[in-house]
């Protein structure tokens, strides 16, 4: 019996260590200029001998406390991912100690994002949904608040319509603040004369900033050929949002694309991902010729455009004309080549089962912004350089 007791009390400790993990993490930016809100993202299953599922996390560097998120991208119920974000000068190396543990909940931080779906009932109340399915060819546009998921951080807000044509649209800041949990896209006078913003884009039966479409015989194609159509908020923040569309038997082909957004950060991040590798079709994106005199600057892997025009027809005394300026980058691993047509300048996607790509966009609204196509295009190369001199990742474990 006391050898039994004996051995239970050695136990004990270790399985109470089996349930903690920490790691060193050491984030090299080999870039020449400093990065800020650079995001770090942890997954779960890259770490070896992780053997629990992580509730809670704390990440400290030299000391202090880092904010941090555990995400749940697949809905599960189990986290997949951490995050954070860091800032990083030129030529330098910082490391980071990670706590992960079997128990607990995370600190809440401040949140730097928002993002929401609703439904548009007739009570006139919206209750907020995580997300939602339909046969392809059931019309849920008009079911959904405001027509799609709806997501932003300091510098942008988005929405990706729920229907087969999935446009990205855009929402344009005065200030550099969380606003859609007033105006969910919908800014009235009130709104506008407190310095919000508003909807900045109409993209009518163009690609609008960023859209995934089927490129076939020249032409950008709807998404309409699916048997199933989904859309839900796979992570609300408080330093990303991801929101996931679903489009499955898309030509015979089961195809996942997630959008994702960083706080401190113009740009969003979208991923393509297919059950396997795409054959006898191709993918495109791309900005649109925006207004009467668009103007554009595009290479092999970059497409953007700067125009004036109103960005609700139907409220021309509310929404004066706004100029926008939108861009797409494709990295060269992804991008086929440049193409265009009567509404839009388009890069077409190399087949495969993976693939990803940069969407960005300012307003001439904004008060720390961009103000004409000059200054828009030539921040263009340094946006390029900054996301293809991506920071090192080293895990170890302690």
């Amino acid at each position: 019996m006391k050898k039994a007791i004996l051995i239970s009390a050695l136990l004990f400790p270790l399985a109470m260590m089996a349930q903690e993990k920490t790691l060193s993490v050491s984030v090299t930016n080999n870039w020449n200029k400093a990065k800020s809100d650079e995001p770090i993202v942890l997954k779960f299953t890259e770490i070896k001998k992780l053997s629990f599922n992580v509730s809670s996390a704390t990440i400290t560097l030299n000391g202090k406390d880092i904010p941090c998120q555990l995400d749940d991208l697949n809905g599960d119920t189990k986290n997949d991912e951490l995050v954070f974000l860091a800032d990083i000068p030129a030529k330098a190396t910082q490391t980071y100690e990670v706590k992960l543990c079997a128990k607990g909940e995370n600190k809440n931080y401040d949140s730097r994002v928002y993002a929401h779906m609703g439904l548009n009932d007739k009570y006139g109340k919206y209750p907020t949904i995580n997300g939602i399915e339909a046969p392809g060819d059931s019309y849920i546009f008009k079911d959904v608040y405001p027509h799609g998921a709806e997501f932003e951080n300091e510098f942008t807000a988005w929405r990706v319509y729920v229907d087969e044509r999935q446009n990205i649209d855009l929402y344009g800041k005065k200030k550099r603040q969380l606003e859609l949990e007033k105006t969910h896209f919908y800014s009235v006078k009130e709104d506008l004369d407190n310095g919000f913003g508003n909807d900045v884009l109409w993209a009518g039966a163009s690609m609008g900033c960023g859209t995934l479409r089927e490129f076939k015989n020249g032409s950008p194609l709807l998404i309409d050929n699916v048997k199933l159509r989904g859309q839900r908020i796979a992570s609300y923040g408080p330093l990303r949002t991801v929101v996931e569309m679903k489009d499955l038997g898309w030509n015979g082909n089961n195809i996942y694309t997630y959008y994702i957004l960083y706080a401190g950060h113009r740009e969003m991040e979208v991923q393509i991902n297919a059950d396997e590798a795409l054959k006898n079709w191709q993918l495109c994106t791309g900005v649109q010729k925006v207004g009467t005199e668009p103007k554009h600057f595009t290479t092999s892997n970059i497409a953007a455009s700067w125009g004036s025009d109103y960005p609700d027809y139907g409220k021309k005394e509310l929404y004066k004309p706004e100029a926008v300026g939108l861009a797409v980058y494709v990295p060269k691993k992804y991008a086929d080549k440049q193409v265009n047509d009567t509404l839009q300048y388009m890069i077409t996607l190399k087949p495969s089962q993976f693939a990803k790509y940069y969407v960005s966009f300012c307003a001439d609204m904004e008060e720390e912004g961009f103000h004409s196509a000059e200054e828009w295009f030539g921040s263009l190369a340094e946006w390029k350089e900054e996301l293809d001199n991506a920071i090192k990742v080293k895990i170890t474990s302690k």
